[in-house]
C-alpha cells in the first residue's frame, strides 16, 4: 500500500534515459474542463454508460470530452450506484494501448495528475497496470466544490509509478477507487524511454490478446484464442497458422474471444500465427502448442462472474446442484448484500453456509498470534488484533468445484472443493511456522443472525465436533423468526497438537469440551505440526438434523467413496454438474458465449438441500420428519418463489424435470408436515417473504409439462388450500397470503386494506389454479378460479389505463402518478407503470382492456427509455424507470410485444437486454438483484429463444419464440418423463446484428405462429428459424 500525502510521495525512483510522453490524456492545468461530464454533470456518470467493465478509452481513438469521465466515483458515492440494499459498486475506467515498440519495457512512469478527492470519505485507488497492482490512500479533499466546477479550493496530488511491464502490442491500464468516494482527473500520461513508439490504432479493430488455449475442443482441435474488439464497421478477421487459413469471420459489434480452429498435436511445438483484419496484419507472433484436455460445458463456468455486489447466496465456490454445504470465501461486514465482493482482496472466513437468511461454520487457516475475532475488510483501517489475511488476487482461481487463493498474510495456500452435504479444504502452510486452522461459529452474514446455545468438543486425535442453535430475527416482517441448528462433524488428516476454544472475550484452553447459553462470539482453534509435512487436509459434514446426519453425510459423501483424495472429490463435482450442463450444447465460436451461458446455466441450479442422505429433515416446528425416497425426493429451500415462473421453473422443466419433480415433492413434504405450501422455505420454515403464494405456478408448471410422478390430488387440495383460507402461524413463521379476506371480498385488495398489486399478483394465481382444474377435470374447481383469474380487471382504471390505487369504497386514487404513487409499497418492488401488465395469464385481454395502440406505445417508450440505463434501476429506485430488468416484475415485458401484434419487438428488445444487462465480468454479469438464479435463468431461456410468459401453466402450455442468441442449439431431452430424444434450435444466420425471425418451421413445416406447442418440443424435434438484420414485420403476427 502507498500513501500519498500532499507534496510528499513514498514512490520509487525512476530514471528515465531520454524520456518521452509516449500518451496523454488531459492536460495538467487544474483544470477537468475537458473531460466528459465536466465540470457538474457527476450525476450523469451511469447515464452516460461510464465505469463499466465493457466500456474503455483507446488511445489514439477515444476522445477525453466524450469517452474519459472527469470523475472516478467510489465505493460511497450513491449517485454511481452504491447503496445498502443495491450493495458496493465499484466503477472503473480502462485505458487500452498498443505498442509498436516497447524497449526494454520496463523504463516506464504513469503520472496520475488528480485534480480532487472527495473531503470526508478520501478514496482507495487501485491502479492496475497490465496485472501489477499499484494502491494508493490519498489525503482528504479541503472542499467539495469542485465536483461542481469551483476549483477555488482544490487540493491538487500527483502519483507517479515506475511501470516495469509494457510490452509491444496490447496494454492495459485499469482505474478504480476500492473504498471511499471520488477522485477528480487533471490529467493522465505515461512516459517511456525515447525507443518507445506506439502503434497506429486499426479504426474498426482492437486486438487485444493471441494465445494458444489450454484446452482442446474436440482430440483433433486445440483453439487459438482471438481477443478482438470490434470499433466500427464490419472488419474481417483473418487467422492464420503457419500459412495456413484457420478462420476467417466477419465482426459485428462488440468483443469476441475467438476459437480459431488450430489442429491438435500430440507433442508440443511452436507455431507462427497472424491476425489480418480486412486485409491489414495487425499483428503476429509465436505460440506454444501442445496436447490439452479436452473441454467440457462444466469447464467454461467461472464462479466469480457476477459477484460484485452480489447477495449473500452468489460467492465463488465449488457449490454442487442445489447443495445443502456452499462453501465460500467471505471478505464483506455484515448486512445486505454480506459476503463475497471482489473488489475487496482480503478473506475473513470460508463459511459453509449461504441460503438468504441462515450462514454460519466459518474456517481459516492461518498462524502466528492467536486473534480471535474476524477483522474488518477496510485495507485503510485495518485491526491488528484481529485474524484475516490479505489476498494475491493474482493466485485466485474460481472454476466450477474449486476454489484456490494465497493468503499472503500467512503465507498459506487455500483450496476448497465440496459435494452436496460436505466439504474438503486442502491448505498449504509455510513449512517455518506451525499451522493453525479457526473454527469459528459467528460470522459476518448478510442476515445477523444469534446463537442461542452452541458446543464444541474434540472427539479424538483427529476430530471436532460441534453444533450452533442459531436464530434470525424479524427476517421479513415483524412476526417472523429463522430458526435452525447446525451440527457439524471435522476431520483431519494430521493429529491435532493443540485444541483450544473462545466464548465472547475469554480464551480456554485446558478442556477438550465447552458450550455456551447465548454466547456473541464463539468458536474454537486447532493446532497442527506443519513442519516436516505443510499440507493439512480437513472434511467436513454438516446437517440441520443432528449429529448422527453429520457424520453420516461425511461418511456416505466423502469417506466411503473418495477417503482423503481431494482431487476426486473435485472430479465427482465437476462430473456432477456436468450431468446437467451438458444437457444443452451450444454452438458458438466464441469463448466468452460460452462462458456467459453455461455460467448462467450452473446459477439455475444454485439453491439449497435441506434434507439428510437418510432423507431426514427438520420442519418448521423444529421437528424431525423423513422422506419415503431419500433417492428421489429431498428437502429444498430457498428465498422465495416469487415471479420464478418467468425464469427458474422455465429451465428446471426443460432441462432438469427431475429437478421440478424433487421441488412439487418437497413442497407436499410441508404440506403433509405442517398443513401448507410454502413461499419462502428457507430452512424449511414458512418466511413469508414476498407476496401471493407464487409456489403455486411451480407446482401447476411442472404439471403442464408432463412431470407427474407425485400425488396430484394432493397436490390440488394443496393449492386450492393456499387460496381459499387465511394464512396461518405456523412455527416462528407465517403461511399463506395476507390480505385474502380483502381480497375474496372486494376481488380485489384495497390500498387502504393491504397491498394493492397483490389484487393482480392473488389473480394470477387463481388462474393457475383454474388451469390444474381443467387439465383434471374438475369443472366447478375450474369456474370458480378461472373467474377469480379474471379479478385483476377491477384495479384497471380506464381512463388512464393503469392498475391505479383503489379503494374499498370503489373509488381510484385521485392525485396518481403511475411512477411514484405507492412505489415499492402498494405496487410490490415497483410502481403502478410496471405492475400493470401483470397479467401473464391472459394478456390479449390486457392489451383489448388498455387499448393496442397504447399498450405498444406505453411498452415501447418505456424500453428505450431503459435501454440507456441498461435495464437497471442504480440505487434499486424501481420507481424512477419503466423497464426494470434488475428486479423480478419486468421480467417478461419484452415479450408482451409478441402478443401484441409485434414479435419483431420482442426479438429486438429481449435481444437489447442480453445484450445490455448481462455481461461477462464479475460486475457486469448481473446489474441487479441476482435473486438466487432468477436473472441466470431468464438469460437461458431468452438466449435459446424460447419463454413462457405465463409460466407454462396453461392446461395446453405453449412457447413463445423470441431471438435465439445461438446459429445452433441442441436441448438433449434424453427420454426423460416420457419426452424425445433431443430437440434442436436451427437459427440460420443467428449474429449479433440478425436478430430478428425472417421465418420458421417447426419440424419441417412453416410456422407462421410466434408460438407453439410445449408438447411438440416435448416430443423432440427441430425450430429451424431464417434470421436477419432487419424486421419482418409480418412474421408471427397474430
Amino acid at each position: 500500500m502507498k500513501k500519498i500525502i500532499l507534496l510528499f510521495y513514498l514512490i520509487s525512483t525512476v530514471i528515465l534515459v531520454q524520456a518521452q510522453t509516449v500518451w496523454s490524456i488531459g492536460e495538467k492545468d487544474n483544470s477537468a474542463a475537458e473531460f466528459a461530464l465536466a465540470p457538474d454533470k457527476y450525476a450523469d456518470f451511469l447515464k452516460n454508460d461510464f465505469g463499466w467493465e465493457d466500456r474503455y478509452y483507446i488511445i489514439g481513438l477515444s476522445k477525453p470530452e466524450k469517452d474519459f469521465p472527469y470523475i472516478l466515483p467510489g465505493t460511497s458515492d450513491v449517485w454511481a450506484g452504491s447503496l445498502s440494499m443495491a450493495g458496493l459498486r465499484t466503477q472503473e475506467i480502462n485505458i487500452l494501448f498498443r505498442m509498436k515498440k516497447a524497449g526494454l519495457g520496463r523504463d516506464y512512469k504513469l503520472t496520475l495528475d488528480i485534480l480532487d478527492v472527495q473531503s470526508k470519505y478520501p478514496p482507495l485507488l487501485k491502479v492496475t497496470v497490465n496485472g501489477e497492482i499499484h494502491k494508493f490512500v490519498l489525503p482528504p479533499g479541503k472542499s467539495d466544490a469542485s465536483l461542481i466546477g469551483n476549483y477555488d479550493s482544490i487540493t491538487p496530488h500527483t502519483i507517479e509509478i515506475p511501470i516495469k511491464n509494457i510490452a509491444a502490442g496490447s496494454n492495459t491500464i485499469q482505474l478504480k477507487i476500492i473504498e471511499g468516494s471520488w477522485l477528480i482527473f487533471d490529467a493522465v500520461r505515461l512516459e517511456g524511454p525515447a525507443e518507445a513508439m506506439l502503434e497506429n490504432v486499426n479504426p474498426s479493430v482492437y486486438l487485444r490478446n493471441v494465445k494458444a488455449a489450454q484446452y482442446q475442443l474436440s482430440p483433433e482441435i486445440q483453439p487459438l484464442l482471438v481477443d478482438v474488439e470490434q470499433l466500427a464497421g464490419f472488419p474481417q478477421i483473418t487467422v492464420m497458422l503457419d500459412g495456413e487459413n484457420i478462420l476467417q469471420q466477419q465482426l459485428e459489434k462488440g468483443r469476441y474471444k475467438l476459437e480459431a480452429p488450430m489442429p491438435a498435436v500430440k507433442n508440443a511445438m511452436t507455431s507462427r500465427y497472424e491476425i489480418i483484419a480486412d486485409g491489414k496484419l495487425i499483428e503476429e507472433g509465436s505460440i506454444l502448442r501442445s496436447p490439452q484436455h479436452i473441454i467440457t460445458p462444466a469447464d467454461y463456468v467461472d464462479t466469480h462472474m457476477g459477484t460484485a455486489h452480489s447477495r449473500w447466496m452468489i460467492a465463488p465456490g465449488p457449490w454442487m446442484p442445489f447443495s445443502m454445504v456452499k462453501l465460500s470465501p467471505d471478505n464483506e461486514k455484515a448486512g445486505w448484500q454480506g459476503g463475497y465482493d471482489p473488489s475487496i482482496e482480503s478473506i475473513g472466513v470460508f463459511s459453509h453456509i449461504h441460503e438468504w437468511t441462515m450462514a454460519g461454520l466459518g474456517m481459516l487457516p492461518v498462524n502466528g498470534p492467536l486473534k480471535i475475532k474476524i477483522g474488518d475488510p477496510s485495507e485503510i483501517n485495518r485491526d491488528p488484533d484481529a485474524y484475516r489475511s490479505a489476498i494475491d488476487k493474482s493466485t485466485e482461481e474460481t472454476p466450477l468445484g474449486y476454489y484456490k487463493v494465497n493468503l499472503t498474510d500467512y503465507g498459506i495456500k487455500a483450496e476448497l472443493t465440496s459435494t452436496t452435504r460436505c466439504s474438503f479444504q486442502r491448505y498449504t502452510f509455510p513449512q517455518d511456522k506451525e499451522g493453525r486452522v479457526m473454527i469459528d461459529l459467528k460470522i459476518p452474514a448478510e442476515y445477523w443472525y444469534h446463537i442461542l446455545d452452541a458446543g464444541l468438543k474434540q472427539v479424538n486425535d483427529h476430530t471436532i465436533e460441534g453444533y450452533s442453535q442459531q436464530q434470525t430475527t424479524r427476517v421479513w416482517s415483524e412476526d417472523d423468526n429463522q430458526d435452525y441448528t447446525i451440527y457439524f462433524t471435522i476431520e483431519f488428516d494430521k493429529p491435532i497438537k493443540n485444541f483450544g476454544a473462545w466464548i465472547n472475550e475469554d480464551i480456554i484452553c485446558d478442556k477438550n469440551e465447552v458450550s455456551a447459553q447465548k454466547p456473541s462470539q464463539m468458536g474454537c482453534f486447532v493446532e497442527f505440526d506443519t513442519k516436516s509435512n505443510p499440507v493439512l487436509q480437513v472434511r467436513t459434514g454438516i446437517s440441520f438434523v443432528d449429529m448422527e446426519g453429520a457424520r453420516n453425510n461425511l461418511q456416505e459423501e466423502i469417506i466411503t467413496p473418495f477417503n482423503w483424495s481431494f482431487d476426486a472429490v473435485r472430479n465427482y463435482n465437476k462430473q456432477t454438474w456436468n450431468n446437467i450442463l451438458t444437457r444443452v450444447d451450444v454452438l458458438s465460436n466464441d469463448q466468452r458465449e460460452k462462458k456467459r451461458f453455461y455460467t448462467n446455466l450452473y446459477r439455475a441450479f444454485c439453491r439449497n438441500t435441506f434434507s439428510d442422505v437418510d432423507g431426514r429433515w427438520t420442519d418448521a416446528t423444529e421437528l424431525i420428519q423423513q422422506l419415503k425416497d431419500p433417492a428421489n425426493e429431498v428437502a429444498l429451500g430457498c428465498d422465495a418463489f416469487w415471479n420464478t415462473f418467468w425464469n427458474l421453473n422455465q429451465v428446471w422443466n426443460l432441462i432438469a424435470p427431475e429437478w421440478s419433480s424433487r421441488w412439487v415433492k418437497s413442497q407436499l413434504a410441508m404440506y403433509d408436515a405442517n398443513g401448507m405450501l410454502a413461499k419462502g422455505p428457507a430452512g424449511m420454515e414458512y418466511i413469508p417473504v414476498m407476496v401471493a403464494e407464487h409456489e403455486i405456478p411451480l407446482l401447476v408448471g411442472a404439471y403442464q409439462m408432463g412431470i407427474r410422478d407425485y400425488d396430484v390430488e394432493k397436490m390440488f387440495s394443496a393449492i386450492k388450500k393456499m387460496q381459499t383460507v387465511k394464512p396461518q402461524k405456523i412455527g416462528d413463521g407465517l403461511a399463506g397470503n395476507r390480505d385474502i379476506e380483502a381480497y375474496l371480498k372486494y376481488k380485489f385488495v384495497p390500498a387502504d386494506l393491504g397491498r394493492f398489486s397483490n389484487s393482480l399478483e392473488y389473480s394470477y394465481d387463481d388462474w393457475t389454479v383454474s388451469q390444474l382444474a381443467k387439465a383434471l377435470g374438475k369443472h366447478d374447481d375450474y369456474d370458480y378460479f378461472a373467474d377469480r383469474g379474471t379479478w385483476w380487471k377491477n384495479t384497471i382504471d380506464p381512463e388512464t389505463g393503469f392498475a391505479r390505487l383503489r379503494y374499498s369504497d370503489g373509488s381510484f386514487e385521485k392525485d396518481f402518478d403511475p411512477f411514484k404513487t405507492g412505489v415499492n409499497d402498494h405496487y410490490v418492488e415497483g410502481n403502478a407503470w410496471q405492475l400493470t401488465f401483470f397479467v401473464p395469464q391472459d394478456v390479449p385481454e390486457l392489451i383489448k382492456t388498455i387499448g393496442r395502440d397504447r399498450f405498444l406505445k406505453r411498452l415501447s417508450e418505456g424500453f428505450e427509455i431503459s435501454e440507456v440505463w441498461r435495464y437497471n434501476a442504480p440505487g434499486e429506485r424501481y420507481g424512477d424507470f419503466p423497464v426494470v430488468h434488475g428486479n423480478q416484475q419486468s421480467m417478461h415485458f419484452a415479450f408482451l410485444f409478441n402478443w401484441a401484434g409485434e414479435p419483431w419487438q420482442t426479438q429486438k428488445w429481449s435481444r437489447s437486454i442480453l445484450e445490455r444487462y448481462y455481461g461477462y465480468g464479475a460486475g457486469d454479469a448481473y446489474l441487479g438483484d441476482e435473486d438466487q438464479g432468477q436473472m441466470s435463468a431468464w438469460f437461458i431461456m431468452a438466449a435459446l429463444g424460447l419463454f413462457q410468459t405465463d409460466g407454462g401453466c396453461n392446461s395446453n402450455p405453449v412457447y413463445e419464440i423470441g431471438s435465439p442468441l445461438f446459429e445452433k442449439v441442441t436441448i438433449n431431452l434424453e427420454n426423460r418423463y416420457g419426452r424425445g430424444k433431443h430437440f434442436v434450435i436451427k437459427a440460420n444466420g443467428a449474429s449479433r446484428n440478425n436478430k430478428y425471425v425472417q421465418s420458421a418451421k417447426l419440424n419441417g413445416q412453416p410456422l407462421n405462429s410466434f408460438k407453439f406447442p410445449a408438447s411438440d418440443l416435448l416430443k423432440g424435434g427441430i425450430l429451424e428459424l431464417e434470421m436477419g438484420d432487419k424486421p419482418n414485420v409480418k412474421w408471427g403476427v397474430e
